[in-house]
């Protein structure tokens, strides 16, 4: 069972999630370095987002929701299925 305080802290990881998601269609739109009527670039916004995921999820963590073990073996598993599936490797 989730407390109030990780529950408040899972909505606002969503919020800053879907900011990630603006921030990554801006730079696929108008560039890295365009500004689009923000005193950031692009580049800079997406960085400023993924620190405020990155934050949401060490407060997470603090909780005891998960374990850092718990999140590196998720990206393992991810970066195993990217080679098999992707390009990016």
């Amino acid at each position: 069972m989730l407390t109030d305080k990780q529950i408040e802290m899972m909505d606002i990881l969503q919020e800053e999630c879907a900011e990630v998601i603006q921030a990554v269609s801006k730079i696929r739109r108008f560039g890295l370095k365009d500004k689009h009527g923000n005193r950031k670039t692009n580049r800079e916004e997406l960085v400023q987002e993924l620190g405020d995921v990155i934050a949401m999820m060490k407060l997470l963590h603090d909780s005891g929701l998960f374990t850092e073990d718990d999140i590196a073996e998720a990206a393992e598993r991810k970066l195993k299925k990217l080679e098999k599936w992707s390009t990016v490797f």
